[in-house]
């Protein structure tokens, strides 16, 4: 039986690296549900029976949980090495490869933080799922409110758009190509 590395390798990406890859693919993927459930609903509505304020309060606590995963992501990344690029990869899909990492590694922290000086700035707190009241180290700031919940607010289509874009590029490669590309980021040993 193949063995399964912690970390990356030369030929591919170790447990942890998919691991956090998927925690945070699950993450963004209820954020941008429970953000579009939060932001259409009125305050006395409710969604599959629970109320906006119960969106509100897991979109702000998944955020700083993906802050979280996210700095052990980078952690994990500086540890260690990254596999080699798949061969089957053209120079530009490469290149607009990193570009795509940039913007997600730059929104995974940008958009929890802006989130988190929107709310704290604009006195909403936060109420960790349900359970714990965070302090406002902050207090009402009308300028940062209005500036970081506009940069929250760009910055989800930015990333948005990486992933798309990743996507994009796996997709064409599993369903075009036929590689098999996708099984370096899958659990198990793949490469």
């Amino acid at each position: 039986m193949a063995r399964v590395s912690i970390g990356n390798t030369k030929e591919g990406y170790g447990a942890l690296t998919k691991l956090f890859h998927w925690l945070i693919v699950i993450l963004f993927a209820l954020q941008y549900v429970g953000a579009n459930i939060m932001t259409r609903i009125e305050w006395e509505e409710t969604f599959f029976g629970l109320s906006q304020a119960f969106y509100y309060n897991w979109h702000k606590s998944l955020g700083l949980v993906a802050l979280a995963i996210a700095i052990l992501r980078l952690i994990n990344r500086q540890m260690g090495r990254l596999p080699d690029w798949a061969p089957t990869l053209t120079k530009g899909e490469r290149r607009f490869i990193h570009r795509a990492e940039q913007l997600l590694y730059l929104s995974m922290f940008v958009m929890p933080v802006t989130g988190y000086l929107y709310v704290m700035s604009g006195g909403y707190g936060v109420l960790l799922f349900g359970v714990w009241k965070l302090d406002n180290p902050i207090g009402k700031w009308e300028e940062m409110e209005f500036v970081t919940k506009w940069i929250h607010i760009v910055s989800s289509y930015v990333l948005l758009a990486a992933i798309i874009g990743h996507l994009g590029v796996v997709l064409r490669h599993q369903f075009i190509v036929k590689d098999g590309l996708i099984k370096r980021m899958l659990p198990g040993k793949g490469s």
